[in-house]
């Protein structure tokens, strides 16, 4: 009977598993939440996977709190939702170190993540759709900003080099959307990948960064000089 007890706790307590969509499911979603994805409504396909996290979301927060000392995290309200997962305080997680699990992001990347939702959000360019049109609007309207962002990329001794030109920041902006697809942040077409369509999930880095995306020019100043 205490057998039974325990085996019924264990099964409430994941009763993710119960739900005769896990077997078809739960592989993927794992997989993809593990790679650092952020799942919602629209995004990444199918839809399924979004509907089993907001189904189960407790069960599967227990989880992998419990097996590998991982948070899932709910953001973001209604249509805007979005899932992700995050490490406990203090913890690095047990996952494994395989490549494919994008846990951290290059500061140069950041730095192009906080341009590019200042511009989008807070500067109110929603319209905006295709990378090569935020690259040149970063040059006819922003230019300011451009040049202190290579000033800042240079500094980092990053793989963009010392001599920071047009075309190694459009490459760098072109590495940047192309982990931010990795994330979820934003989704790409395949048969167009200058073409994306933004994410709700993208808000992660506001979160993460806010006030310093409304002081982006102090931001950019390598070492605290101008």
């Amino acid at each position: 009977m205490e057998y039974d007890d325990k085996q019924e706790a264990i099964a409430g307590r994941y009763a993710f598993l119960e739900d005769k969509m896990a077997r078809s499911v739960f592989a993927r979603l794992d997989y993809v939440l593990k790679s650092g994805t952020h799942i919602q409504r629209d995004h990444p396909k199918p839809a399924s996977l979004y509907r089993f996290l907001e189904k189960h979301y407790d069960s599967l927060q227990a989880y992998y709190a419990d097996y590998f000392e991982m948070l899932l995290q709910r953001q973001g309200e209604e249509w805007n939702t979005y899932y992700y997962i995050d490490f406990q305080e203090g913890s690095r997680g047990k996952v494994p170190t395989d490549p494919q699990y994008r846990l951290y992001m290059k500061a140069e990347y950041i730095l192009i993540g906080l341009l590019f939702f200042k511009i989008f959000k807070l500067d109110g360019n929603i319209e905006l759709s295709r990378i090569s049109d935020f690259i040149n609007l970063l040059y006819q309207e922003y230019d300011e900003l451009v040049v202190k962002l290579q000033r800042v990329v240079s500094s980092l001794g990053t793989e963009a080099g010392t001599d920071f030109t047009e075309d190694k920041l459009t490459n760098l902006v072109q590495k940047a959307f192309s982990e931010f697809d990795q994330l979820g942040w934003i989704s790409r077409d395949k048969d167009d990948p200058d073409s994306f369509t933004y994410q709700p999930s993208f808000d992660r880095l506001r979160r993460m960064y806010y006030p310093q995306i409304g002081q982006i020019d102090e931001l950019l100043k390598p070492n605290g000089n101008g």
